[in-house]
This record gives structure tokens, C-alpha cells and sequence, in this order.
């Protein structure tokens, strides 16, 4: 009791009034690098030491595996939290979910690949997809993606609070859609719909692949949510589970229980919960959280930071936190951690000044417990070739001259940003780690583009007429958005064996006097002639960069489809104009580009995946890397010595896409986030001109002064 109170003296005031207070359920705002692990330690040991009863529980939830990690050593490690070792369960929700569906599930089955997501829609749920006309036309019509994208759909609606025991009817559904609205969830929701569209689930409403489709929530309940309630019952009865079922089932028996009045008592019963990074959470794990804490009366700790919610993507909203009482039913006092300890003065004060634009946050007061100020530079590039030189000579100072740290990240908005920086370092042999779990350079689609490539460069060579028809035939089923069908390329392949072309310029040529079946009737060969028109732009290109700009401009099947993306992460945002303007130090050298890609893939092959509740083993020889690429997603809770940002630009940073003014707070957050992430350097690289359209500064760097 006397260590633990001399230790406490040592903590600062933010800290010690949140770990003393006798309120019961509390908010903590907790900024990166206050001390926020420290300070739940110390608010444990602080309830533990004025606790009335003989023993006390506490439940602390964590956001990943390596959060939880660092709390369980924190006071396994420390002498002063020993008491706590025995009365603190920490975990993540999923881990806590599985052992509540491991007790209750007899012979469970965990489906967790795709390849068993497939299987289980298509065999384990036929007899109820058959007995739902449209969902069934759909796998009918697709067997080989369409299971695996609707299971992946069951989970976005579990995810987003969906109950297939309660919302039993239309009126329920649409109001349990009209919450999510209100929770600031209608990006997600409109998303979650795109999807249900572009599979035929529902019908089409907007031509675009990039506007958001609009339907009646009777359109949807009739005929996905049916199915959904229905498909969910039966995954639930026969023991099979997916990895959002672990907290979903979990929340169904807590429910239950709850409703029964069944509480927890004795050493069964936790009297405290507290939920770390709970600006992270959805629906689903606030559903979980609430039936947890009622059903065993516990207090309420809630610790987060409003201006780091960038999870919208997973159903995430600020929301949450900003007005937790809302949505727990009982009412929090709020407490702030004020004192960062990890991010230089200047860094503290600058990333307030830009996060302060944002109306949906908490105002904060925070201070740099850091005297010093980091270097911070507005660095402007006439284009990618100046930005990557820049780049190459701090990398050069920070790893290896080790003249200030020996970490360097170099952040995007977007992956495709990132491309040009992946194959400089792997062609001049600097080991560096790719943050992200799925890579472009992997991807069926990249792999087709490299083969394109390889064609261009033997275009005017004589090859067999078995190749030539080959190389021929996957041109022309890249030109438009879908391949060419079963008709189309027997005809055009039987075309091409009288014609008995001698080389592919040979064959393109052919290609225009073609009058058979292509993409429809093909009237006076219209179709023919926009097909040679669009590979001929491509084969005629006199280098590297010009090569994958006529790509870029001819070739549909390449181009970004969002729909296409579910299963290839390279249409999400094909990497055409960053590669274009790379590949121009090539000049005409394919072979030495295309090694360089290759080498590329070879550094990156070595990356585990990431998940929500898992995080990648530090130990791991590519984690220890001086040089990190990332997006500015994976960048959150990270920090390094130097930090650059990419195309700092208005369209960038924001993104062009964000028009709402919740987009922009949404965007805003994202900045502020890879922002802060630096302890020594950081380098805003602002272009002139990106792709060689005139760009502004973004507005970020306005608010923060530094233009």
C-alpha cells in the first residue's frame, strides 16, 4: 500500500486526478504518448487499495494483441501492480468471445479463409439461400465469388448491430437503420449497400460505380435481411461460427441472460470494465461492451481519443465517445490526460491547431512534456523525381549516417504513393517494410500488367502462331471493363488462326479488318477498330512511361473498379500515373524495369498479415527495418524518428472523395494522425504539380500555420 502510493506522487496531476476519482464511471481522453497504459495500471491499483469487498475483478479490454500485451507486462513486470496480477483479466473482445462460445458450443467450427466462407455459403447454407429467390439467383448466377462476397456481407451487418433475434420485422429493421444514421454510421451503411448493388443483391439504382446507390429499406429487408436473419440462425444451430461471430454470439447470450435477469454475483461477477482505444469501436462491440457491464452491474472506464476514430472503414465512430452516456445509459464524468511525453513541443501545438478545426471532437488541453522541437519542413517538388531524391537523402542522413535515429517512415494517403518508393529501394538494395496486408505487387492484376509488358516488348518480333494468338487474345480482354466472352474469343481465335498473323503489330493490323461477333454485333466492324485503336496506342508507346499511361487510358479492364476490388486490391486504386512518372527514368529499359518490380515483390513477400485483434510479430526481421512504408491508416500507434509525407496536396490530403463536412473531419483525422507520428523530423512534401495538373498546398497546412 506504501509503494503503491509513493508511486502514485510520481504520476502527473491529468493523471492522478483520473486514478484517485471516486466517480464511477468515467471517460478518459487519452492523446497519444500521454501515458494512458501507465495511468488504467495506476486507476486498478488505485479502485483494488479502496476496495470494500474481500476480492475484486477487474475486466480491461484492449483494441490488439499487442495492446494487451503491453498491459499485462506493465503490471506483471512492476513490483507495485503484484496485487493486481491475480485480479485482472486482460483480453480483446474477439479472445473474450471465443471463450464465451467455446463453454456454450458443443463441436463449434471456426470458418476463417475465404475458402471456407466459400464453402459454407455454398453448402452448409443451401437449403436456406434456396429458399430466398434473389440471393439465390445471385450464387446461382456466380458460384465462384458470390459466396464468399455475401458471407463476407452477413458479417458487415452483424458488425454494424444488426440482431437477427430482435429486428424481426420491417418497422424494426428501419428503425435499427435510422440508428445508424444517427451514430454517424451512413458512410458505412451506404457502403455496406454498394456492395449488396454490385453483386444484384438489390437492384441498381445509379449507373456509376462511384456514386452511392440509394434504396427503400424494404427493397433491402425483402430481399438481403430475410435471407441474412435466416442465414445467421442457421450457422448459429449447427455450431459454425466466422470470427465476427465470436463477439456476436458472445452479445446474443449476454443479451439473453440480461433480459432473463440473470446477474452476475460473487467471483463470477466483474466490478469493473474498462475498454481501451474505444474510439475504435462498432456497433457490435458497443452492443458487447453494454451487455457486459449491465449484466454484471459493473463501473465503466472508457479510454480513447476522439481525434485518432479513423476506423470508419470497420464501422467505427467518434460518436462513441464523444457522448458515451448516450449510448451506455448512465451517466460518465470526463477526465483528459494533458501531458504528451513522447512528441517534441512544436508537434504537439501545430497537430492541435489542425485537429481544432474539427467541430464533432472534445476540446482538449494538452502540453509537450518534450522541450525540444522537432525540425519541421515544407518541402515543395516540381515532381515525383525531385520528391524521391529528397527522400533518398534523409533516408541517407537519418539510417545511414545515423545522424538522428535510426527510423524513417515515409507516409501516403493512398498505397498507390507509395509504389514508386517500394521499387527505388528494392532496385538499389535498401531493406525496407511495406506496412500493409495486401499488396498491390501481388495482386492477378499486377501480374497481368506485367505481362502486357512483356508482350509490347516482343510485339514486331516472329513468334508461333499459338503465341501470337495467345498475347492477342489477353490484350483484347483487358480493352473493356469485362473479359471477352466464351463466343467472342473462339470467333476471334478462329479469326486469327486463317489470318495466320506473324507477329502482334502483324495481328493488330488483322484486328481492324475483323467483322465477326465482339462485345455485341461489332455493325461495319466499329467494334473491331476500337480494339486495335486502344492495343495499338499500347504497343506503339516508345517507352516505359508512355507504355503504362496508354494503359492507364485504353484499357478498361485495368482501370479502378471498386466492384472488382473485392477480390483484387490492385482495382482500388490502380497504380498507373505514380508507376508512369517512376518509370520514366527507364527510358525504353522494360527488362530493367520489370526486375526492379520483381525485386520489389521479393522484399515484400515476407509480410504476415494484420488483423483487428492481432498484431504483426515485432520480432519479425521485416518489422525491425529502418525504413517503413505505410499508408496513414497503418500508421496509428507508431511513431519514428523521421517522417515524411507525401503529396501534402489539396485532392490528397484531403481526399478529392470527401465532400461532406463529416468527410473532412473524418480526413482531418487521418492528417492529424500521420502527423504525429514523428519524434525528431518531418517533412511535408508539397507539389507544384501531381501528374502534371496544377495542385494547391492542402488546407491543413494553412490551419497549422505552416504556409
Amino acid at each position: 500500500m506504501a509503494i503503491a502510493t509513493k508511486r502514485l506522487l510520481a504520476i502527473d496531476e491529468s493523471q492522478r486526478q483520473f486514478c484517485e476519482t471516486k466517480m464511477e464511471n468515467i471517460r478518459l481522453l487519452a492523446p497519444a504518448g500521454c501515458g494512458k497504459t501507465l495511468s488504467l495500471a495506476h486507476r486498478c491499483l488505485h479502485l483494488l487499495n479502496t476496495a470494500s469487498a474481500a476480492k475484486t475483478r477487474f475486466l480491461v479490454i484492449t483494441f490488439t494483441r499487442a495492446a494487451k500485451d503491453e498491459f499485462q507486462s506493465r503490471i506483471q513486470d512492476n513490483e507495485i501492480f503484484s496485487r493486481l496480477v491475480d485480479c485482472v483479466e486482460v483480453t480483446t473482445l474477439n479472445s473474450w468471445g471465443y471463450r464465451r462460445l467455446r463453454s456454450v458450443s458443443f463441436n463449434h467450427r471456426l470458418v476463417t479463409s475465404p475458402t471456407a466462407y466459400h464453402f459454407a455459403m455454398l453448402n452448409q447454407l443451401q437449403p436456406v439461400w434456396k429458399q430466398h429467390k434473389r440471393v439465390s439467383e445471385v450464387i446461382e448466377a456466380n458460384k465462384h465469388t458470390a459466396p464468399r462476397k455475401i458471407m463476407d456481407l452477413m458479417d458487415s451487418f452483424k458488425s454494424m448491430g444488426f440482431d437477427h433475434t430482435r429486428d424481426t420485422n420491417l418497422v424494426k429493421f428501419e428503425a435499427r437503420v435510422e440508428k445508424l444514421h444517427g451514430q454517424g454510421l451512413t458512410n458505412r451503411w451506404n457502403s455496406i449497400l454498394v456492395e449488396l448493388a454490385r453483386l444484384n443483391v438489390i437492384p441498381r439504382i445509379s449507373s456509376s460505380e462511384h456514386e452511392v446507390e440509394t434504396h427503400s429499406t424494404k427493397s433491402i429487408y425483402d430481399m438481403f435481411f430475410k435471407f441474412w436473419r435466416d442465414a445467421t440462425k442457421h450457422l448459429i444451430e449447427s455450431a459454425t461460427f466466422t470470427l465476427d461471430d465470436q463477439k456476436y454470439y458472445a452479445f446474443l447470450d449476454e443479451q439473453r441472460k440480461l433480459d432473463e435477469g440473470k446477474f452476475l454475483t460473487g467471483a463470477a461477477r466483474y466490478d469493473h470494465l474498462l475498454v481501451d482505444e474505444f474510439q475504435d469501436i462498432n456497433p457490435l462491440d458497443l452492443a458487447l461492451l453494454k451487455a457486459v457491464a449491465d449484466r454484471n452491474r459493473s463501473t465503466v472506464t472508457i479510454v480513447g481519443d476522439d481525434d485518432q476514430a479513423i476506423f470508419e472503414w470497420r464501422g467505427a465512430t467518434p460518436k462513441y465517445i464523444v457522448s458515451p452516456g448516450q449510448y451506455f445509459n448512465r451517466k460518465f464524468a470526463s477526465f483528459g490526460l494533458e501531458v504528451n511525453y513522447r512528441s517534441p513541443k512544436n508537434i504537439v501545438e501545430l497537430s492541435q491547431r489542425i485537429i481544432e478545426n474539427n467541430t464533432e471532437r472534445v476540446k482538449k488541453k494538452l502540453t509537450s512534456k518534450v522541450s525540444k522541437n522537432a525540425l519541421v519542413e515544407v518541402v515543395k517538388s516540381n515532381d515525383l523525381s525531385s520528391t524521391l531524391s529528397r527522400v533518398i537523402s534523409e533516408y541517407e542522413r537519418t539510417v545511414e549516417n545515423k545522424e538522428h535515429g535510426g527510423r524513417i517512415a515515409v507516409i501516403g494517403r493512398k498505397k498507390s504513393q507509395l509504389i514508386p518508393y517500394q521499387l527505388y529501394f528494392a532496385s538499389n538494395d535498401i531493406p525496407f517494410c511495406a506496412a500493409e496486408d495486401l499488396q498491390i505487387f501481388m495482386s492477378e492484376a499486377f501480374e497481368r500488367l506485367m505481362r502486357l509488358l512483356l508482350i509490347k516488348c516482343g510485339a514486331v518480333e516472329p513468334r508461333g502462331s499459338t503465341q501470337i494468338n495467345d498475347d492477342i487474345l489477353t490484350l483484347c480482354d483487358l480493352v473493356k471493363r469485362y473479359p471477352l466472352n466464351k463466343q467472342d474469343k473462339a470467333s476471334l481465335h478462329s479469326y486469327f488462326i486463317r489470318e495466320k498473323p506473324k507477329t502482334i503489330k502483324d495481328a493488330i493490323s488483322k484486328m481492324a479488318d475483323y467483322r465477326g461477333p465482339l462485345k455485341g454485333k461489332n455493325d461495319n466492324g466499329e467494334m473491331s477498330i476500337q480494339f486495335a485503336t486502344c492495343i495499338s496506342a499500347f504497343t506503339n508507346a516508345k517507352s516505359v512511361s508512355n507504355s503504362l499511361i496508354a494503359l492507364a487510358e485504353n484499357f478498361a479492364g485495368l482501370q479502378a473498379d471498386l466492384g472488382k476490388a473485392e477480390d483484387d486490391v490492385f482495382f482500388v486504386d490502380p497504380p498507373f500515373l505514380h508507376l508512369a512518372e517512376y518509370a520514366t527514368r527507364y527510358r525504353e529499359n522494360y527488362a530493367a524495369f520489370i526486375e526492379d518490380i520483381e525485386r520489389a515483390k521479393d522484399q515484400l513477400a515476407c509480410l504476415p498479415l494484420q488483423g483487428d485483434s492481432s498484431e504483426t510479430n515485432s520480432t519479425d526481421d521485416c518489422w525491425k527495418r529502418p525504413v517503413h512504408l505505410m499508408t496513414a491508416q497503418r500508421a496509428k500507434g507508431k511513431e519514428f524518428d523521421t517522417v515524411v509525407l507525401l503529396d501534402v496536396n489539396e485532392g490528397m490530403w484531403p481526399n478529392k472523395n470527401a465532400q461532406t463536412p463529416e468527410e473532412l473531419e473524418a480526413e482531418r483525422r487521418v492528417f492529424y494522425v500521420a502527423f504525429t507520428r514523428v519524434k525528431k523530423r518531418l517533412f511535408l512534401m508539397v507539389n507544384e504539380t501531381l501528374h502534371g495538373n496544377p495542385v494547391e498546398p492542402s488546407r491543413f497546412l494553412r490551419e497549422a500555420g505552416l504556409i
